[in-house]
């Protein structure tokens, strides 16, 4: 029997909570969470999954997996409010924003915060990611302008890709990137007044690089990305929501006028293309979240 007196070991809060968005992706989110527990230090990694509205078991992905917590949504608002929902419960000083079809190399997750930790200098960091083939997945990109905005949000098209020359890169995909919780809390977290779906983190790159902070790419963190998962909304309501969040993005860099008038512009470009419900979504200000 232990003696009351005897010191207990030390529990030592999180290190990096990942945050994970789930929407109808059981067989995805299982391979993503079961390649978290196999992580190196993974007693110092906690694990939030925030399920929009899942219908085939997501919601339930903790009934085996205690170390899993699962914060319930009743519907789809779009990944940026699920993103906040889990980092402002994450306790972790990293925070980990991960895609369900990433499954991370055992090292991967420990050696992007342990690069945070040595890098002052840096606000974030993404790891290398290649296809379940070994090849690599072009993930960086520049901060886009209006034109190259405007032709990924109206086709759902990712931004031009560039190949790494150095050890930071301006803006990466947010399919797995860690990010300094205290950095988040200085923006006060994602801005969900401004974006749903797209380009929320497009905004923390632009403050990154404002804040004359890095990007890491860490070569020694490594993870795979599986292919893409069914889509969570209509192509037109997708494709509405991108116009409404690029267009905040240009608004709030280059002023309200800019943002209108990039707005305007993909009006008349769905309309170009006689796509009349994109043109009319573009026109209402369509987003994912309908509470915003």
């Amino acid at each position: 029997m232990v003696s009351p007196d005897t010191p207990q070991p030390e529990v030592l809060p999180p290190l990096v909570s990942v945050v994970i968005v789930s929407h109808n992706c059981r067989e995805a989110l299982e391979r993503c969470l079961d390649a978290i527990a196999r992580s190196t230090g993974a007693e110092r990694i906690e694990t939030l999954v925030v399920d929009a509205g899942s219908r085939d078991g997501s919601a339930e992905v903790d009934a085996d997996r205690p170390w899993v917590q699962v914060i319930r949504m009743p519907m789809y608002f779009g990944r940026t409010r699920a993103r906040n929902i889990g980092t402002r419960t994450a306790r972790g000083d990293y925070i980990f924003f991960l895609d369900p079809r990433v499954e991370v190399q055992p090292g991967c997750i420990l050696r992007l915060a342990e690069t945070l930790e040595n890098r002052n200098d840096a606000a974030a960091a993404v790891p290398v990611l290649e296809t379940p083939a070994g090849e690599p997945v072009p993930a960086a990109f520049r901060l886009p302008d209006a034109a190259q905005l405007r032709q990924a949000s109206l086709e759902l098209k990712p931004l031009p890709r560039l190949e790494p020359s150095g050890e930071a890169v301006e803006a990466a995909e947010d399919w797995a990137v860690m990010i300094r919780k205290t950095f988040l809390g200085g923006m006060n977290y994602l801005n969900e007044k401004r974006f749903s779906e797209f380009w929320a983190l497009l905004d923390v790159y632009a403050q990154i690089r404002l804040a004359g902070r890095k990007i890491l790419l860490v070569g020694e963190a490594r993870a795979v990305l599986h292919p893409e998962l069914p889509p969570v909304a209509d192509r037109r309501e997708l494709a509405a929501d991108a116009v409404a969040g690029a267009a905040s993005y240009i608004a709030r860099y280059q002023g309200f006028l800019a943002g209108l008038g990039f707005r305007l512009g993909c009006f008349f470009s769905a309309l170009g293309r006689f796509d009349l419900g994109l043109a009319w979504y573009i026109l209402q200000g369509r987003r994912l979240d309908p509470t915003q």
